[in-house]
């Protein structure tokens, strides 16, 4: 071979060379970009899961154990070839873990309370008062019932304030994830009025109960 074909058959195979690479380096930055979609519509599947009344804690807090998961390994992966969407992604899957882990909080002490305000209000209606614990028992109630109720307080202002800050985290999104994968902002707010109008209707029962228990 001489010199000159030489020289044509090396620039040929950095030519080659070149071309795999960009190839592969396309291909590598593409499964990452889907993926990472992925992540975001399965995020949005919980949330709307979670919207749903007739979901249990179970599923609610199954659902935020799957975000959490996907944005320990989004965390975990090199995102460089996609950095905006790798950083709307990181901020949409952790406000949608967090507002799942409310949700399903909120849930199980709305039941929890609200089992409570039964057993407290028949103590006091149909207990025995002439027995030795009768009012040691209706203290204990009581306390608990206030004890969650304080606690279920605090998570619905949690879950309000999350609710609140979702459309910032979907804009960071915006013209980088399909509309399709993303949760609207109407929903998220209607969780946040849901989530209101429990606490206003489980704050009524509370306070009948007190009114059962104060003096007369």
């Amino acid at each position: 071979m001489n010199k000159r074909n030489l020289i044509i058959a090396l620039a040929l195979l950095v030519l080659v060379a070149i071309v795999t690479f960009v190839a592969w380096n396309r291909h590598q930055t593409r499964q990452l970009h889907d993926a990472t979609l992925e992540k975001i519509s399965a995020a949005t599947g919980d949330l709307r899961t979670a919207a749903d009344s007739k979901s249990s804690v179970q599923i609610i807090t199954a659902g935020a154990a799957r975000v959490d998961g996907d944005l320990t390994a989004l965390r975990d992966t090199a995102t460089s070839r996609i950095l905006l969407l790798a950083a709307g992604a990181d901020g949409y899957l952790l406000s949608a873990r967090e507002l799942l882990r409310r949700q399903a909080i909120m849930r199980e002490l709305h039941d929890k309370i609200g089992g409570e305000i039964i057993a407290f209000r028949d103590h006091l209606l149909a207990g025995n008062r002439s027995a030795a614990s009768w009012t040691t028992d209706a203290v204990r109630l009581k306390n608990q019932m206030e004890q969650d109720f304080r606690e279920f307080q605090r998570t619905v202002d949690a879950h309000t304030k999350i609710a609140d800050s979702f459309p910032e985290a979907r804009r960071a999104l915006a013209g980088l994830a399909p509309e399709d994968r993303l949760i609207r902002d109407a929903e998220i707010a209607a969780m946040r009025d849901t989530a209101t109008a429990a606490a206003k209707s489980l704050a009524a029962d509370v306070e009948a109960a007190r009114r059962i228990a104060a003096p007369r």
